[in-house]
């Protein structure tokens, strides 16, 4: 089973680089302008702050995605997501993610490339998987996900457990038994690499 595994996920990643799925392009929203970075690789951790998301979501981050690939024809990043309009996992290309929030920062994950990319193969599994709306709770493998619980469980899934970037792994009376975008940009297991506020 382990093989049979081993052999999907660099299936997906072959795949993912000779033939990769359209990401899709913003619908509306701001226009903020934040200087690209170029600076990021498969497996970062792109987050972002909108100030009407953050009257219901705790923290000062509102929302979380994974740098999946660079997308060559399209000379842009493609970072997948858990998005609520439509509601599932799905790809857009990182100028269109940038350019949804008044501040916005990437996080670089403290592992190795192996762990990196096996997020990112695990992340690109759930496209099409319906959103979470349950933001009280995080499971590492489900039939649906929200932005932080997507991006914390490809990194548990990858490591085996042993990379949690929850800040608060236990339940807290701010987050409940969650993963708010705000506790994995306050974990010691991420570092910012890029930071930018319009």
């Amino acid at each position: 089973m382990r093989k049979a595994v081993g052999i999907l996920m660099a299936f997906l990643v072959v795949a993912t680089f000779l033939h990769p799925v359209g990401a899709s392009g913003s619908k509306g929203g701001s226009n903020y302008y934040h200087p690209y970075p170029w600076n990021v690789m498969p497996g970062d951790i792109v987050i972002g702050h909108n100030p009407v998301s953050s009257i219901i979501i705790p923290g000062y981050w509102t929302h979380t995605g994974m740098i999946a690939y660079y997308d060559y024809n399209a000379g842009d990043w493609v970072v997948v997501e858990a998005w609520d309009d439509p509601s599932e996992v799905r790809l857009v290309y990182l100028s269109d993610f940038l350019r949804r929030y008044d501040t916005v920062a990437v996080l670089r994950v403290n592992t190795n490339d192996y762990v990196r990319q096996a997020a990112v193969n695990f992340a690109l599994q759930q496209l099409g998987k319906p959103y979470d709306w349950h933001w009280y709770t995080k499971h590492v493998y489900g039939d649906s996900y929200y932005c932080s619980e997507l991006v914390w469980a490809a990194y548990m899934a990858a490591s085996g457990g042993t990379v949690d970037i929850d800040a608060n792994p236990g339940w807290t009376l701010k987050y409940l038994d969650g993963v708010a975008p705000q506790e994995i940009y306050d974990d010691d297991d991420t570092y910012v690499i890029y930071y930018d506020s319009a």
